[in-house]
């Protein structure tokens, strides 16, 4: 397979079997044992330790496997554009990644991948087609707006709404889940500090 600027797909093929390998990896290595000692380092570190953990190896692993994956992808990032420049890595860049882990859903790897793909089209389409079509119906006040400009403003309403009514995103893991509706059910159970003094 030659890779040259021209001709995309060898590289949409190559991203695709990155993606791939990648995702197995990180399906396999959450039951795996070590996943399950970045769960409990997590949750809580002194008690993690206190269970034999190795808290300074486990974040050493997190970091490196974390680095190494980041690295791969920019290599493949730096090959299809042909140039690395630091404007590249913005503010918006960060804000999106943030967006699209909590819009998918923490703690699941497919849940983010859908939420990344998701908002890709967004961006990409959505948007886009939001200004063809106004601009074409002639409406008044919105053909003038470009909505690929106020996309971050739409996210940043999209995350608010999101922490209001669905912390757990859209494809969470069983385990994130319980975790949320379990503690939104305790703090539902609490009673309010009148009803406390009036008993």
């Amino acid at each position: 397979m030659t890779f040259n600027f021209s001709d995309p797909v060898p590289f949409y093929v190559t991203m695709v079997v990155i993606l791939a390998v990648v995702m197995v990896l990180v399906y396999r290595l959450q039951g795996s044992r070590l996943g399950r000692a970045w769960m409990a380092v997590r949750e809580d570190e002194l008690a993690a330790a206190s269970a034999g953990v190795n808290t300074v190896t486990t974040k050493l692993l997190a970091f490196a496997l974390g680095a190494s994956t980041a690295g791969l992808a920019g290599v493949f990032n730096a090959s299809k554009l042909g140039i690395v420049s630091p404007d590249q890595f913005g503010f918006a860049v960060s804000f999106t990644v943030l967006a699209m882990v909590v819009l998918g859903g923490m703690g699941n790897a497919w849940g983010v991948a859908i939420g990344a793909f998701t908002l890709y089209e967004i961006q990409s389409v959505v948007l886009k087609g939001l200004n063809q079509f106004f601009q074409a119906v002639q409406v008044p006040f919105l053909d003038t707006i470009d909505f690929v400009q106020y996309q971050f403003l739409l996210y940043g309403l999209a995350l608010v709404g999101m922490m209001l009514l669905r912390p757990e995103g859209l494809f969470p893991s069983r385990r994130r889940q319980r975790e949320l509706h379990d503690v939104s059910e305790d703090v539902a159970d609490v009673p309010p500090p009148t009803a406390a003094l009036g008993d």
